[in-house]
């Protein structure tokens, strides 16, 4: 999850969405190849509720859903998108911003 949201924070561009069932949500996507990774932040909501998602190939590899007392729903597919996910973050044109060594 640390990679998917230093690569989130280098590369999105986050807006604000007017939901009618949720009320207002901060929205963070960011897309590269077969990469896809989506972050939505309840804004209007105490608890925070955040979801954080992964996609390979079009395949959900990770999802999960937490709020300021933790993590509510969590869902791992461990596979080649790890190890492509570690590539992408060192990448240099996905590196805006990024130190050297971090």
């Amino acid at each position: 999850m640390r990679i998917a949201f230093g690569i989130l924070r280098r590369n999105a561009a986050g807006v604000y969405l007017d939901l009618p069932d949720v009320g207002r949500v901060r929205a963070l996507d960011f897309r590269f190849n077969e990469l896809a990774i989506s972050l939505r932040r309840r804004v209007d909501d105490d608890a925070r509720e955040t979801t954080l998602t992964v996609k390979f190939d079009g395949e959900k590899v990770l999802a999960a859903t937490w709020t300021v007392d933790g993590f509510s729903k969590r869902s791992f597919k461990p596979g080649e998108w790890e190890a492509q996910l570690r590539r992408y973050d060192r990448l240099p044109a996905l590196a805006r911003g990024r130190q050297p060594g971090v």
